[in-house]
């Protein structure tokens, strides 16, 4: 086969994240940003070319692990997992992502999904998404550390989910309709691996206080979920504002956050809450859908970047296949 493409989506999180990673639920949902992956024949090693790389990176067939580019590190351990040693062709890989990487909304994961697609069916394993997500779970660990798994089971599965670390996910059926949802960017970034390292440090250095707080969470992420159910978005805007309270408690919001935190709740969303792992990236906000417009425009000079997103209830998916 000459060449192939799949794409899988990002996501935002709803509630939940960090009291994620320690095995409480979270609620999560598929967005209409994806990240397309093209994988065909190379010449002799493996080539990654990405609409966020400035430059190309090169592969050895013969020591994949040779690299310090962390998406270098991720080809090669999703390679390592499809392959046997000397059984990995020569590649050439390109990857056109529409989420901007950073800004909380899954696109390592989003990218490891699509690329284990492709790779799948252009080396014939016809793999099926559970296998697909478990290789993606391995490829977060190398950009995350410690992932709860909740980024890549929403890229391949999509809709929405409820998450339990250890347990799985069940979906959510709920009609949205009634609400928009819109993502805005702080202008500031920081490593995920570093947020949840301190986010676990701060919580067991005060195990006591941080006990009860964690499990609040996970009563909210529930509570989410009932509401969403129920189409009570007035319950989830409050609940996501509860949400950012509990994320800002354990060290992981910032002051451009909150600026565009607080800036959504005055002109009428909902709810809005820091999404991803915090220390910058983007606020989402819930908001009625009459006022979507409205509330945009009241955000875009706190942000260069604003945008509603919708629900993608496909997750990872087969474009192109040509050979």
């Amino acid at each position: 086969m000459n060449s192939v493409t799949a794409s899988a989506p990002g996501k935002v999180i709803l509630a939940g994240e960090h009291f994620v990673v320690k095995g409480e639920p979270a609620v999560a949902l598929a967005v209409n940003l994806r990240v397309y992956v093209t994988v065909k024949e190379g010449r002799e090693n493996i080539t990654i070319k990405s609409n966020y790389l400035k430059n190309k990176v090169t592969l050895s067939l013969y020591n994949l692990g040779n690299t310090k580019s962390k998406i270098g590190k991720v080809v090669a351990t999703i390679l390592k997992s499809l392959t046997k040693d000397g059984d990995i062709p020569p590649l050439d890989i390109v990857i056109n992502s529409e989420i901007p990487p950073r800004y909380g909304m899954g696109s390592s994961a989003a990218l490891s999904v699509a690329l284990i697609k492709a790779l799948s069916e252009y080396l014939g394993l016809k793999l099926n998404r559970e296998e697909v997500n478990e290789i993606a779970y391995k490829a977060e660990e190398v950009v995350h550390g410690t992932p709860s798994g909740i980024d890549n089971t929403v890229s391949t599965y999509g809709g929405i989910i409820v998450f339990r670390r250890g347990e799985g996910f069940i979906r959510l059926n709920a009609d949205t309709s009634s609400v928009g949802l819109v993502a805005a960017y702080s202008g500031t970034f920081k490593d995920t691996k570093e947020l949840v390292i301190r986010a676990k440090t701060l919580s067991d250095k005060y195990p006591r206080v941080f006990d009860p707080l964690y499990h609040a969470a996970g009563r909210l992420a529930l509570e989410v979920a009932k509401a969403l159910k129920e189409g009570n978005f007035h319950a989830v805007g409050e609940l996501m504002n509860v949400n950012q309270g509990l994320l800002s408690a354990l060290g992981v919001s910032s002051l451009q956050l909150e600026r565009l935190v607080y800036r959504f709740r005055e002109v009428g969303a909902f709810g809005a809450k820091l999404t991803g792992a915090g220390g910058g990236g983007c606020v989402i906000a819930l908001v009625p859908k009459e006022a979507l417009n409205r509330v945009m425009e009241a955000v875009r000079p706190y942000t260069n970047w604003v945008k509603e997103l919708k629900v993608s209830y496909e997750g990872v998916r087969l474009e192109v296949s040509r050979g």
